[in-house]
């Protein structure tokens, strides 16, 4: 059994990639039988402030929230608190997460070091665009001879800090986790014939909404005559919703492409469980844990190859990958045309566990735990 502190600018209620996933790990450590705290920034309701600490699903969150303009997680003081309840926890590990804003993380790295623990950063987010700063700031602070474990949640997302740290500094990779048992389902029954294709995200720049929705313009010409065994549902919303719904008008797909808006867990497992293939379009994703719940639901995945999604995708067994767009509008055109392909994927999928499945992912973080904790042994 570990003491484990998990420190992050972002927790539940938020209902961020980071929130959901740092809740689902500490849960399933706890069920592990590890002992697990949680420390946060992010108020318990919207406009609460002061230090607090409560059970809440299990697991005791300490909250550190002030009330800051636009409701961002920080507090000004979060270093001086954080460090009052690591001293009180004594924890044999502490795990930061970090995305591309994580002031709170940032400063418990100093934290961390003046008490001399054991200490795991995971960086949820891709920092190619930053490799210069990471570079300057390596320069300036020495940053990759830190005392503490490094980890990213996929290849891609480690890419950028190998380069940097070089030999200085190994960068492990801990996956975000799926639970199997909570997504595969027996299939329903369809609302029409066909291979029904699913995407849920944000309609957000970065989710690619917008390119998908070309894409599959382009698929539904490459099939011609069957045309009409595709249909697709995207579930989500976002600032590019409107322009999601003209481009649909525009092109007369409204007969063939659904924009059901934001789905519930529960409706989305219900989508899954009437759909055949999973689109995968983003190309600035660390990891995706949405590809990942619908493998664990038995779903194909057609992919971008730039993904984090892409490293747990291999070709013509968990599903496709595409290198750019117009690869990806064939791929889907494929399952289509082959159906002893797909269902091949699909019965793949159904029996074969993720290898995100949740026991696999805390045995991960155990053994960097461990790593951790050997910098500290007498």
């Amino acid at each position: 059994m570990t003491r484990i502190v998990h420190v992050s600018d972002s927790y539940l209620p938020g209902l961020g990639g980071i929130e959901t996933q740092i809740a689902y790990l500490a849960q399933h450590q706890a069920a592990a039988g590890h002992e697990v705290q949680i420390v946060t920034t992010t108020p318990g309701s919207p406009g609460a402030r002061g230090v607090s600490s409560a059970v809440e699903d299990g697991l005791l969150v300490h909250r550190i929230a002030a009330r800051i303009p636009g409701g961002y997680p920080v507090h000004p003081r979060a270093g001086r608190h954080v460090a009052t309840v690591l001293r009180e926890i004594r924890p044999e590990v502490v795990h930061l997460h970090m995305g591309i804003l994580a002031p709170t993380a940032q400063v418990t790295f100093r934290v961390v070091r003046r008490l001399r623990l054991p200490a795991v950063v995971t960086v949820h987010s891709v920092w190619t665009p930053m490799e210069r700063s990471l570079r300057n700031l390596d320069r300036l602070v020495r940053w990759s001879r830190f005392p503490v474990e490094i980890a990213t949640v996929s290849e891609m997302a480690a890419a950028p800090l190998r380069r940097v740290a070089g030999e200085r500094a190994p960068v492990h990779v801990l996956r975000n986790g799926v639970d199997v048992g909570e997504w595969l389902g027996a299939p329903l029954p369809r609302e029409r014939e066909g291979v029904h294709a699913v995407y849920a995200a944000r309609f957000a720049p970065r989710k690619r909404v917008l390119p998908l929705l070309e894409a599959l313009r382009q698929t539904r010409e490459l099939l011609g005559e069957r045309a009409g065994e595709l249909y697709v549902t995207i579930a989500g919303e976002g600032e590019e919703l409107g322009k999601a719904r003209a481009f649909l008008e525009a092109n007369e797909m409204t007969g063939w492409v659904s924009l059901p808006g934001r789905l519930s867990r529960e409706q989305l497992k219900e989508l899954y469980r009437r759909a055949d293939v999973y689109l995968a379009p983003g190309v600035l994703d660390a990891f995706s844990v949405a590809s990942q719940e619908a493998q664990a639901a038995g779903l194909a995945i057609v992919s971008r190859s730039q993904s984090g999604a892409a490293e747990l995708v291999t070709e013509g067994v968990e599903g496709l990958l595409a290198d750019d767009d117009e690869a990806f509008a064939a791929q889907l055109a494929r399952l289509v045309r082959e159906p002893e392909l797909l269902e091949r994927i699909v019965t793949r999928n159904r029996t074969v566990p993720p290898l995100t499945a949740w026991d696999a992912v805390v045995a991960a973080h155990d053994e960097v735990y461990a790593l951790a904790e050997q910098r500290y042994a007498p």
